[in-house]
């Protein structure tokens, strides 16, 4: 059984990116369950690609014999030349989807086009240290008022093109079918199909 290491110890993460992965010969770990040490890393750059693989050189360090994912995500607004874009999860200054939910409302509020989109990258490295990049996106509009329960993140003001309701009015599985994240996770399950036969 070959093992993948995750730079997260988010547990919804792991589960998720444990259920994408099901039935393939592979052992799925958080950090913390593999590696006995913090690991801190500055997401210093202007692009998804470059701090996932940041995150991802990080803990190959410690694991250079796995299979090693980190990943980065980010809502791009149109009109707002895209922020949040990589500071998505601290755009008002903290980690506070309540207060980055604020700032996004009151800086499109005199604008036409709220047309966005989620965008994830999986930065993969095997254990020969070969790099894999693997992206998903999602275009969608910004509502103009918060919609369905504050569940995580941009979720109850992002509407999925398509759609008439909010990422946050959807089932956990209606969402992961059409998601950024959740095409991110079918482009996994592919390559690692392809690797480990």
């Amino acid at each position: 059984m070959k093992k993948l290491i995750l730079s997260t110890d988010n547990k919804n993460k792991v589960l998720e990116i444990k259920e994408a992965l099901e039935g393939l010969p592979l052992e799925v770990y958080a950090k913390s369950d593999f590696i006995d040490k913090e690991i801190q890393v500055d997401e210093k750059y202007d692009s998804l690609e470059e701090n996932a693989r940041l995150k991802a050189e990080s803990l190959r360090e410690y694991a250079p014999e796995c299979f090693i994912l980190a990943d980065d995500t980010g809502l791009f607004i149109h009109a707002l030349k895209g922020e949040p874009g990589v500071h998505s999860a601290r755009y008002a200054g903290n980690h506070d989807d309540e207060a980055n939910i604020k700032k996004v409302l009151k800086n499109l509020k005199n604008q036409e086009d709220r047309s966005a989109y989620f965008k994830t990258v999986f930065v993969l490295i095997n254990p020969k240290g070969q790099e894999e990049i693997i992206e998903g996106v999602c275009e969608g509009t910004i509502l103009k008022e918060i919609q369905g329960p504050k569940t995580f993140g941009y979720d109850p003001i992002f509407q999925p093109d398509g759609k008439n309701i909010s990422f946050a009015e959807m089932t956990i599985h209606g969402k992961n079918e059409i998601s950024h994240r959740g095409r991110a996770l079918v482009g996994l399950r592919e390559y690692f199909k392809k690797v480990l036969r």
